[in-house]
């Protein structure tokens, strides 16, 4: 219940987030990633690979904030033809 509720309010897991977004049919989907400080930003990697197997395409990725304020806001539009 805790899950859901959180996942109506955009937090949770991003891939979680980008599925529920392209069953809606929005045409954009946006996320604040917070990568882990100490993986190199692998983290990162895999997320915006887990949200491109759906069907997203990663269009804009802007860092901010240095160590654990640290935060990429990510971008993503629909792909055409899934």
């Amino acid at each position: 219940m805790l899950k859901s509720w959180l996942a109506a309010r955009g937090y949770g897991a991003i891939d979680e987030l980008a599925r529920r977004a392209y069953k809606r049919g929005d045409a954009i989907f946006t996320y604040k990633f917070h990568p882990s400080p100490t993986k190199n930003d692998t983290d990162l990697t895999y997320a915006i690979s887990d949200v491109e197997a759906i069907g997203w395409a990663l269009i804009d990725r802007q860092a901010e904030g240095e160590g654990l304020r640290r935060f990429v806001s990510l971008t993503f539009r629909r792909r055409e033809g899934l």
